[in-house]
């Protein structure tokens, strides 16, 4: 595999929802590293870790991902190359907030 297939290629930045996620699951250092993976595999390349099927009214550019019953919404800028992570939630509840 090239040596350049890993390269970071956005810049991350979390909204205060998915800041205040992170701080009330400070704990869970699982899930955590979990999400910090994700991060990382946004940073190289957040259309690959997309999902096509998230449909939102109030955020219809966003998209999704997911890290086991946890999605994580994040919108792409591709003129500035940076990924905003908007928010993360329990499956069961983060649809219903953004739809």
């Amino acid at each position: 595999m090239p040596s350049n297939s890993y390269k970071v290629r956005y810049e991350l930045f979390e909204d205060k929802r998915a800041i205040k996620f992170m701080d009330k699951n400070a704990d869970d250092e699982t899930l955590i590293n979990r999400i910090h993976g994700k991060y990382y595999q946004l940073a190289i390349d957040p259309y690959k870790e997309a999902e096509s099927s998230f449909k939102s009214r109030k955020c219809p550019k966003c998209k999704k991902t997911r890290v086991g019953n946890y999605r994580i919404i994040y919108f792409i800028n591709e003129s500035t190359k940076e990924v905003e992570i908007i928010d993360i939630g329990p499956r069961r509840t983060i649809y219903k907030k953004w739809d």
